[in-house]
């Protein structure tokens, strides 16, 4: 069973958070009137029974996206029999050409009630992946924030000794595109 959620937007702002400073010279904040770097979504996957956590960042969250993504999943688990838990994003989730393309790939799709997404269980990693990766941050560019947010994943699946899990693969494997029929 895999669970499939969305991180984001995330864009290029300071992040409060709580740090060691002196009390008389706190750190200047610094102005960010005009925000050219655009967001970044990051469109995870959970493996429940492993514990892992990986996902690839998109500037955007459609249909082509989320199917690009899913499309890696299934490069993951090729021999698997796929259960993915989503929420009811009605103009992404429910499109019919994403259905279609879950149908190819084989992979079940497991709706949460409606206004019932804290029921798909990787809401409660993004917590985390917030407070490790985000507090206390001023992010110059998208590129510097996913390796920090793509090396704390592999931290965290050494540590808890998945180290090599599918899912760390997720944002390099390359995938045959299927055709439209």
């Amino acid at each position: 069973m895999i669970c499939f959620d969305e991180f984001g937007p995330l864009e290029l702002r300071p992040q409060g958070g709580v740090v060691w400073a002196k009390t008389n010279a706190p750190a200047r904040v610094r102005a960010t009137y005009h925000r050219g770097g655009g967001t970044r979504t990051l469109l995870a996957f959970y493996d429940v029974h492993a514990d892992a956590l990986g996902g690839i960042f998109r500037r955007r969250k459609r249909v082509v996206e989320v199917a690009e993504a899913f499309r890696r999943l299934r490069a993951c688990y090729p021999r698997w029999r796929l259960y993915v838990v989503l929420d009811n994003l009605r103009h992404v989730h429910d499109s019919p050409r994403l259905l279609a393309l879950l149908r190819r790939l084989r992979i079940t799709p497991v709706f949460t009630p409606t206004n019932a997404s804290w029921l798909n269980l990787i809401e409660a990693q993004f917590g985390a992946l917030k407070r490790a990766t985000l507090t206390n941050t001023d992010d110059r560019d998208h590129p510097t924030r996913q390796r920090r947010m793509h090396r704390y994943l592999r931290h965290r699946h050494r540590a808890l000794g998945i180290a090599g899990h599918p899912l760390e693969r997720l944002p390099s494997i390359r995938v045959i595109k299927l055709e439209r029929h």
